[in-house]
């Protein structure tokens, strides 16, 4: 007697949830992902184990390039504008609203108060190829201390961090943390990028 043979059926998945989760997932991150600003130099610091965060509204960030050029990064739009409302009448530099509309938009800097004016006039492309050579840090004209103390006045208590290419030139350093003492300022964080953490510990 011949077997019967069942008929196959074909199974039917429904994706529609699938493709909804997909999409919904896909609009999320989109959304609350945050585009990296373009350094106007680039940075090889050093590593270490520590895994601890900041908040971003309330940092300032001092960076020290590999060619000794010093420039300051503020990531909270707020406080970028706060400062340059007060740094402007504290310190007399003539900016206008659009000037400070592009600071507002401008997260890391690096350029003498003589410099800003021009700087913030021009275009967001012009802005991008124009040579920043940092913040004059040194004891005949030391304007980091200008930064430093209208950042200190706009927001006391402000998380302080020092991020340095480790091929620049100590002596450098040695300028940066002179001028926090300067300014009272002894509580600071150095910046550095996550390295394995050694079994042992």
């Amino acid at each position: 007697m011949s077997k019967v043979k069942a008929k196959r059926q074909s199974i039917s998945l429904d994706m529609t949830a699938m493709c909804d989760m997909a999409f919904l997932l896909l609009t999320f991150f989109i959304l609350t992902a945050k585009l990296k600003v373009p350094e106007p130099a680039q940075f090889d610091v050093p590593s270490s184990v520590s895994t601890q965060k900041y908040d971003e509204t309330n940092l300032i960030r001092i960076s020290i390039s590999n060619d000794d050029r010093i420039f300051l990064t503020i990531p909270d739009q707020n406080l970028r504008r706060e400062m340059i409302d007060a740094y402007s009448n504290t310190f007399k530099v003539n900016l206008n609203e659009d000037q400070k509309m592009a600071f507002e938009l401008t997260e890391t800097f690096g350029m003498q108060k003589s410099d800003l004016s021009l700087y913030l006039g021009q275009s967001t492309e012009v802005r991008k190829k124009f040579v920043q050579t940092g913040i004059p840090a040194d004891s005949t004209n030391n304007e980091l201390a200008q930064w430093l103390a209208t950042a200190t006045g706009v927001r006391p208590g402000i998380t302080i961090a020092i991020k340095g290419d480790k091929d620049a030139n100590y002596s450098k350093f040695g300028e940066v943390i002179a001028t926090l003492k300067k300014r009272r300022i002894y509580l600071f964080s150095l910046v550095t990028t996550l390295e394995a953490k050694p079994e042992n510990l």
